[in-house]
């Protein structure tokens, strides 16, 4: 007797994130001020025509579409709740009913896709009282298949809802924001996630060990369906008492790690921050994402004490934030921001080159652990008072002076250059800051060249037009500034004072001045200034007697002490006369003028 097979369709296996999907909002995880803004529009009656739900992945953004959709076509609603018992919403829950129409932004992203949309649109609903569209992805559609809906998005039929879900908003163009609801979902916080995968667990008959729960909350990064996607990971092991020596396995060691590793670095050990890495690539990611977790907790826990409640999250422990405390003070507040913009940078190229991100890791971490990679800011402040106290032209501490040498010794010995560009680069930089002083406390060793340099001036022009004029000094602090403009007399700041003391004099002189102006040569009590491309009435300002006064008044100021002051018009200037800057050139290099 021949047997005759029977073949039973095996059930498929349905993964926890489906299984236990909330399908009413007293079951939704978190997300308080989206629930109450929907189930308070449901019980009066002012739901709007488009609602856009925007969050992260796993907040929860199409589950709660999928709810206010049941609630509106609810057979015994629609209210705050669908009852999930009548065909409607069985209906919905297993993606079959007719006026729910749930579309993919990323595969229906044309017009033609909205055009269709949109005829559908006009016909009343089969079974329920509205037409609801669930668009999921919606950043995903073309520019011009937004603007085609934009009229049936603003003036839709009676019957149809528009329910919109992105993790991108800011990709979905303004026009389509304003004719919509916006809600945000924020990621969960590891406590809610941690007591739902409880939940979840118990109904699967799994015992979790002390801490498995909240550090899978914590791997999922404020994800509920990441958390559960975990879960799934480790219960396809087979293992039914769960612990944290299970989930090691998963990405290696998680916070733990990440901790050992920045102690390790601020430490400035190399061989141990190399060594704590996983043996296998691949995850190269996920330790960069473990690393800047941790190191910002700890600069906050640092900066705003351990009860700040921006560490409830990555740290609900108090002995977890009291170890952040003390790893914050370890490593410092400014090295701690170099870090932050150093693991910021390897997570960018790990995204540019990923088959380089063992590489990439690797070279982060070793740039952390560099010894005074990051100088503290009273070593700095010390340094740059000494190098001001130097170019102001008072004497310099014996420290602070073995200080600077020490510093410019490595560059003395690799600047080799030739005595022309030597020359010119003292002229144009090192002479110009030089105030006019006693060689004595002049003579220092120029940084570009290695040789003294005991000059007091500079006949290199200062300013002139805006197209020229080379752009001023950055600010230093309240009256350091005008210590150094007071005391030191170089040329590019005597001219920078002089304009600012003139324009308060004389606002339309100054003006004038720093238009076509430019210092041609500044020398101890003599300054030579070129006026170029004046008009007639600008010239007559200029020359005039009182203006003259002015002048000097203006230049006495800004340098502290009388200057005559020389006034020359180019547009008077008489080919092949020799002007100060002409003869100045012309005895430096032993030349003569030819016309």
């Amino acid at each position: 007797m021949a047997h005759r097979w029977h073949y039973t369709r095996p059930m498929a296996y349905l993964v926890l994130a489906r299984k236990y999907r909330p399908l009413a909002f007293a079951e939704l995880v978190g997300q308080e001020a989206v629930k109450r803004t929907l189930q308070g529009a449901l019980e009066t009656d002012r739901v709007g025509h488009a609602y856009l739900f925007a969050g992260s992945r796993g907040t929860g953004k199409t589950t709660v579409a999928r709810i206010l959709a049941k609630a509106l076509n609810c057979e015994k609603g629609p209210g705050p709740e669908p009852c999930n018992t009548c065909s409607a919403c069985e209906s919905a829950d297993r993606g079959s009913y007719a006026d729910l129409i749930e579309i993919d932004g990323a595969s229906n992203n044309g017009v033609e896709n909205v055009r269709t949309l949109r005829d559908q649109a006009a016909y009343a609903p089969l079974e329920g009282r509205y037409k609801i569209y669930l668009i999921d992805e919606v950043h995903m559609l073309s520019k011009p298949a937004f603007n085609a809906l934009l009229k049936t998005l603003e003036e839709p039929p009676p019957h149809v809802k528009f329910l919109f879900a992105t993790t991108e908003p800011h990709r979905v163009i303004d026009t389509v924001l304003s004719r919509c609801q916006v809600l945000k979902l924020t990621p969960l916080s590891e406590e809610l996630i941690a007591k739902r995968l409880g939940e979840v667990f118990e109904a699967e008959g799994v015992q979790a060990g002390e801490g498995v729960a909240r550090e899978l909350a914590r791997r999922a990064r404020g994800g509920m369906r990441d958390a559960l996607s975990l879960a799934d990971q480790v219960l396809s092991r087979g293992a039914e008492n769960l612990t944290l020596e299970d989930l090691t396995s998963l990405d290696g060691g998680g916070r733990a790690r990440a901790a050992q590793i920045l102690e390790m670095a601020a430490e400035g050990d190399r061989p141990g921050v190399l060594q704590a890495l996983p043996v296998d690539e691949g995850q190269e990611g996920e330790v960069l994402g473990e690393l800047l977790d941790h190191l910002r907790a700890a600069v906050l826990a640092g900066l705003c004490g351990p009860n700040v409640p921006h560490l409830q999250v990555h740290a609900p422990l108090p002995e977890e934030r009291t170890a952040l405390v003390e790893l914050a003070k370890k490593i410092g507040g400014a090295r701690a921001e170099l870090w932050l913009t150093d693991l910021l940078t390897a997570r960018e190229r790990l995204r540019l080159l990923p088959a380089m991100g063992r590489v990439i890791l690797e070279a982060a971490l070793l740039e952390m652990c560099r010894d005074g990679g990051a100088a503290d800011l009273g070593v700095l402040v010390q340094r740059l008072e000494a190098l001001e106290s130097r170019l102001g032209g008072a004497p310099v501490e014996e420290g602070e002076a073995r200080a600077l040498a020490q510093e410019r010794a490595p560059r003395v010995q690799d600047s080799q250059t030739s005595s022309l560009s030597g020359s010119a680069a003292v002229s144009s930089g090192e002479d110009q800051g030089k105030p006019s002083t006693p060689a004595s406390q002049s003579a220092v060793t120029s940084p570009s060249t290695g040789t003294l340099d005991n000059s007091t001036g500079s006949d290199s022009p200062v300013g002139g037009p805006a197209s020229s004029r080379p752009a001023s000094k950055p600010a230093a602090a309240p009256g350091a500034s005008q210590r150094v403009r007071r005391r030191a007399n170089s040329a590019q700041d005597a001219w920078q004072g002089f304009l600012e003391e003139l324009r308060k004099i004389s606002s339309s002189l100054g003006r004038v001045f720093e238009r076509q102006g430019s210092l041609l040569k500044f020398e101890g009590s003599q300054a030579v200034i070129e006026l170029r491309t004046l008009r007639e009435d600008e010239r007559g300002q200029v020359l005039d007697r009182r203006s003259g006064r002015q002048i000097e008044a203006a230049f006495e100021a800004a340098v502290g002490r009388p200057v005559q002051v020389q006034l020359q018009d180019t547009a008077a200037t008489q080919p092949g006369s020799e002007d100060a800057f002409t003869s100045s050139v012309r005895d430096q290099f032993d030349g003569r003028i030819e016309e």
